[in-house]
């Protein structure tokens, strides 16, 4: 016991040593543009291709469907035979697009403004992917006493469907690991907010809307119906009579998240009747669900709206890429989920909850393709600031997360 003690102590001074390094790793990613479309995670590659280097560890093993589209996986081997954990973050991020206006720092540049340190990515998830680089370095200094093997996993484009990322690693069979452990923002409301063991699916589809494509100018004496208008009407109402038919789940107790108008468009400009539009729809959905039940939910409540089309028609169609991602679940007795338990008692002083990811992840094709029990969300950060603008992570955080995947692979590899 007091020989782990020691090596255990070891580790954690590393990590301890190193917290500013953490945020300065952050800094260089966020300053590495990796905007997902287009799509070109090269520049985040070789930011922790460097680190990696400084820190002596391996050398990343580059899989890639395409050169721009790096995957970099670490393994960093013990002295005995155990289990195989893998530590995952994706290098792309959303772009900043139109949002460029309203941020009140440059996107591409880390600032810090009290405990919050701001730029795109800093929460999803370049800030995770610092943090599980030190701890890689901390397992690797203490490696020799302990089981198995951790596993760095650094994703390309999580955030546009992960089929040059996690979905490619899979299909080359590139991952050879009992359990994944994602570092995407954990907490909704406050920082470690839960254990996201279940990650919920997502699908797509579209209601397009057919009218009278026609000359504006007569409409007041010729029958004509606005394909806008009983789009409007059609979305509104769609809110109203949408009941989706689901297994309730006590990881997830609001059910599916329902996004009917994700997107809209429809005509063709002034003196035009709009003779078709449609809007776009996602749902967040729970294990037990299938596509076949949520377009039968769907096709039912568009047809008892059908008196307010005013005679125009409709189709239902989903999104090409975006058809259906199941539902994943790790088994809450899995002995990961002790371990990340242990971690945040440890590291937090806290009994964290498992609870849902709200969105999908790169879980689905880990564990829905793959076989491989993936962990959602376990990482800094707080999920409604992804995906806009003034995107920023909190300091204190990110240098917890260093430490709580320290503690949750030495929990694991130790058994």
């Amino acid at each position: 016991m007091v020989v782990e003690t020691g090596y255990l102590a070891q580790a954690r001074t590393f990590i301890s040593a190193h917290e500013e390094d953490v945020i300065a790793l952050t800094n260089r990613l966020i300053a590495a543009p990796s905007e997902n479309l287009p799509g070109n995670e090269t520049a985040p590659a070789a930011v922790i291709t460097d680190a990696l280097s400084v820190l002596g560890l391996p050398e990343p093993v580059v899989v890639s469907a395409l050169p721009h589209r790096p995957n970099l996986i670490v393994t960093i081997e013990t002295s005995r035979p155990g289990p195989k954990l893998g530590l995952c973050g994706h290098l792309d991020t959303k772009p900043v697009g139109e949002a460029a206006d309203l941020w009140n720092t440059d996107p591409f540049t880390g600032t810090i403004a009290g405990d919050r340190l701001y730029g795109l990515g800093s929460t999803d998830m370049k800030g995770a992917c610092a943090a599980i680089v030190y701890a890689g370095a901390a397992f690797a200094s203490i490696a020799e006493h302990l089981r198995g093997s951790l596993t760095l996993i650094f994703t390309a484009d999580e955030e546009y469907g992960s089929k040059f990322g996690a979905e490619y690693l899979v299909k080359q069979n590139a991952l050879d690991l009992d359990v994944i452990v994602l570092g995407e923002a954990s907490g909704v409301t406050r920082d470690w907010e839960a254990i996201r063991t279940l990650s919920r699916g997502v699908t797509g589809f579209r209601v397009i809307v057919r009218g009278t494509q026609m000359h504006s100018s007569v409409s007041d004496v010729l029958p004509s119906v606005s394909a806008v208008e009983a789009m409007a009407r059609l979305l509104v109402g769609l809110r109203r009579e949408l009941k989706l038919t689901y297994p309730p789940h006590p990881l997830a107790p609001q059910g599916p998240t329902i996004n009917l108008g994700v997107h809209a468009e429809g005509g063709y400009g002034y003196g035009v009747i709009a003779g078709d539009a449609e809007f776009w729809s996602d749902i967040r959905t729970l294990p037990g669900m299938t596509p076949e039940q949520l377009e039968q939910d769907v096709r039912d409540a568009l047809r008892r709206l059908e008196p307010e089309l005013h005679g125009a028609t409709y189709d239902f169609a989903f999104h090409d890429t975006l058809r259906w991602l199941d539902a994943t679940e790790v088994d809450p007795a899995h002995p990961i989920v002790d371990a990340m338990q242990h971690a945040c008692r440890t590291v937090l002083g806290l009994e964290t909850p498992l609870l849902a990811f709200p969105g999908a992840s790169d879980a689905w094709p880990f564990q829905g393709m793959g076989g491989i029990p993936t962990i959602a969300g376990f990482g800094p950060g707080l999920l409604p600031l992804a995906h806009g603008p003034n995107e920023y992570v909190s300091v204190t955080a990110l240098k917890q997360a260093a430490h709580v995947y320290l503690e949750t692979a030495v929990a694991y590899c130790r058994g």
